[in-house]
C-alpha cells in the first residue's frame, strides 16, 4: 500500500492522536478508517438529484454510511454524550 503524507495543523493532529490514543489504535489505522468513510459518502453523492431526492433517498437507505461508519470510531472513547 502507498504512503500518503498530508500536513495537517497541529491542532488537528493533536486532537486526532488523542483520538486514536482513545481507541487504543494506531493514528494511521484511525486516518484510515475516516478516509474510507469519507469514500462511502463521496460514491454515494450524485449531484444531479435534488434536495427533496437526497432527502428521500438519505432516509430510505437509513442514512449516507457516514455516521454509521464514523460512530463505531468513537465509541471505545467517548463515554457521555456533549452537553
Amino acid at each position: 500500500m502507498p504512503e500518503i503524507i498530508a500536513d495537517v495543523e497541529p491542532e488537528l493532529h493533536a486532537r486526532l492522536a488523542q483520538w486514536a490514543d482513545e481507541q487504543q489504535r494506531p493514528l494511521p489505522a484511525l486516518v484510515r478508517d475516516i478516509l474510507a468513510a469519507a469514500e462511502r459518502v463521496r460514491a454515494n453523492y450524485d449531484p444531479t438529484m435534488d434536495w427533496t431526492t437526497r432527502s428521500i433517498r438519505r432516509d430510505r437507505d437509513g442514512g449516507c454510511g457516514l455516521c454509521d461508519a464514523l460512530e463505531p470510531l468513537f465509541a471505545g472513547g467517548k463515554m457521555k454524550a456533549t452537553t
